[in-house]
């Protein structure tokens, strides 16, 4: 998700209690069931000091993978579980939560690939007679306007009685009916198609209307369309199958104080299309490459309109279920992927053209609201890009 918001350290006392009985238990430790190579990369030491350094400045875990013209590296630095001393490690499952964006966007261009629906049908057609009238938009928004963002729709997200009831009800597991409610009577952002601006409902409006088109839940599709012909096997789709024993901890610096607290189990909405998807950074990391480098996901006319971007925002350009993001840095380098962040967790999932490199990590840190440790954050993906691209 993109935007917490920043009343939460004024009720943090409400997550005193977290971590009891929730879906993420104390982190085990793991074995990589994949031949490592790692040692032999060129920038092996380079990355390796870039994830150290950060961990030293605050981080609490972090892992790296990177695919280049020299091989795979992947690293790893910090806890994937403070309280019991696990290390994190490539192996380590963690939250991507907006990466699930991508699959979800993925799911629907193979669906209009075979005909399913066109981009431009209205959504109003797929949903609820009920959401169609209390959700401003929702009667005008084109299915690709859901996909890119340009609907207009409120974020429930940004919704403060939203995030009360995450606090209040940690480990509620939440489906699309009831999270589509914080949407009800807010005012449109803007017209139907006049600009972009991310909304977390519009991917999830995208899932409703999935589901409908195909008559049984979008979480299946993202399954049978992209887990099973991938071979995914560490990829789950929380909270529509459960965790594993070797997913990270979540943290994050709740009283900006520098202390960072334990907020694993509070479910944003897990499981509805926004979000809710945990992995590895080597699963991301090959559905990224079957969607950019290898291309054998979709079609390339189909790839085309994913990468049709809302190019007004100089540092996340919009597309069609994927993001363009780091072209500030130099025209030639770009990268096609998408961003997570959540509430104790961060990820990025982004494959670099020009360099011929994918780039997918993990950090068990959360960097939707301010804190001491989210410029750290961004220092750190700012280092890593930088490495890539230089």
């Amino acid at each position: 998700m993109k935007y917490l918001l920043l009343y939460i350290c004024c009720i943090a006392a409400l997550l005193t209690s977290s971590c009891k009985d929730g879906a993420v238990p104390p982190t085990q430790t793991c074995e990589i069931d994949f031949v490592d190579s790692s040692q032999n990369h060129p920038k092996a030491a380079i990355y390796q000091n870039i994830l150290n350094t950060y961990v030293k400045k605050g981080l609490p875990g972090a892992v790296l993978y990177i695919r280049d013209d020299n091989g795979v590296w992947i690293g790893s630095a910090g806890k994937a579980d403070i309280d019991k001393n696990i290390n994190m490690a490539p192996c380590v499952v963690s939250k991507v939560a907006s990466v699930t964006k991508m699959f979800v966007g993925t799911v629907a261009h193979l669906m209009a690939e075979e005909g399913k629906f066109d981009y431009d049908d209205p959504a109003a057609a797929y949903l609820p007679a009920e959401v169609v009238e209390k959700v401003a938009n929702a009667n005008c928004a084109t299915i690709r306007q859901l996909m890119n963002h340009t609907s207009g729709i409120y974020d429930l997200t940004t919704n403060s009685k939203f995030y009360l009831e995450v606090l209040n009800n940690p480990d509620q597991t939440w489906d699309s009916d009831e999270l589509i409610e914080f949407a009800y009577g807010q005012d449109a952002n803007f017209a139907c198609g006049q600009r972009a601006d991310y909304s977390n409902t519009n991917t999830m409006l995208l899932g409703m209307v999935l589901s409908k088109i195909a008559g049984r839940p979008h979480h299946e599709l993202v399954k049978e369309k992209i887990l099973t012909p991938l071979n995914l096997q560490h990829v789950y789709y929380y909270s529509n199958v459960g965790l594993p024993a070797n997913t990270a901890q979540g943290y994050f610096d709740l009283y900006n104080n520098g202390t960072i607290v334990n907020v694993s189990n509070y479910n944003t909405g897990s499981g509805n299309g926004y979000g809710g998807m945990y992995a590895t950074v080597r699963d991301i990391a090959i559905f990224a490459d079957a969607l950019f480098r290898d291309k054998t996901l979709l079609k390339q006319a189909t790839l085309d309109e994913m990468l049709t971007f809302n190019e007004e925002d100089p540092y996340i350009f919009l597309g069609l279920g994927a993001m363009k993001r780091f072209s500030y840095k130099g025209d030639t380098k770009f990268a096609y992927g998408h961003t997570g962040r959540d509430l104790g967790y961060s990820a990025d999932c982004f494959y670099f053209p020009n360099q011929k490199t994918t780039m997918t990590f993990i950090v068990n840190y959360g960097t939707n609201a301010k804190s001491g440790l989210k410029q750290t954050f961004l220092d750190f993906e700012d280092a890593v890009i930088t490495e890539i691209t230089k």
